[in-house]
């Protein structure tokens, strides 16, 4: 069974925010991330199961440029699954309709492509701009804090979800865990190793346990699937 992710940064395995000579610089450690956990656990849980794992996470992809790749990168993959992981990027649009738009296509493709699809949502952003952001990223954490507090990103999930429930398309939920931390006052935004929208490596176990919740319980992983 060949598994293809498909998302931005937090797909891909991006965490801290380094200063190189004054430039922020990205640090990717994708064995930390929900991706490689996931891939770790399943051949564990099914064994009877052969399975193929692909990372097409890229960094700063919205879902404009997801569609744009959807073809070379994840179709010509020709998966049996694809997790998609898409919003914090497409926040910045200010335009949650379009989102859900942007993602029933994605969903759609793939679903002609022969693809089974799960969405799952992605972390929260900052809900305040922390003194140890980057210089060069302060005017993106001020965006992401705006957004987040505003009720905006709120908005763009419920959107997501929708859409999924749409097409028929399983939620790994994993904002609603954040959410629920956010409510209980856990500093949320201390979650972020950038401090603006990229979770711990900590967090990143969240998102597998999410993720593999809903692939053992919703029927996804099935033997009748290779």
């Amino acid at each position: 069974m060949k598994i293809v992710f498909f998302g931005d940064s937090i797909t891909e395995g991006c965490f801290e925010i380094l200063n190189i000579n004054g430039t922020p610089e990205i640090l990717r450690d994708p064995p930390s991330g929900y991706a490689a956990r996931v891939a770790k656990a399943l051949p564990a849980r099914f064994p009877d199961i052969p399975f193929v794992f692909v990372n097409r996470g890229k960094s700063g992809d919205a879902t404009d440029a997801a569609l744009g790749r959807l073809a070379s990168d994840v179709l010509a993959e020709h998966p049996d699954l694809v997790i998609c992981c898409f919003g914090l990027n497409d926040a910045g649009y200010r335009d949650p309709a379009l989102f859900a738009a942007r993602l029933s296509e994605i969903f759609v493709r793939l679903q002609e492509g022969g693809a089974k699809v799960v969405y799952m949502t992605p972390n929260m952003m900052n809900r305040y701009v922390s003194p140890e952001v980057h210089d060069g990223v302060l005017a993106t954490a001020r965006e992401c804090a705006a957004c987040q507090n505003d009720g905006t990103f709120d908005r763009y999930m419920e959107a997501a979800i929708a859409a999924a429930h749409a097409h028929g398309i399983p939620v790994a939920d994993a904002y609603a865990r954040w959410k629920e931390l956010d409510r209980y006052g856990v500093d949320t935004t201390a979650l972020l190793c950038n401090r603006i929208n990229h979770p711990t490596r900590k967090m990143h176990a969240l998102f597998a346990d999410v993720l593999l919740e809903v692939l053992g319980t919703e029927g996804v992983i099935v033997s009748d699937s290779l």
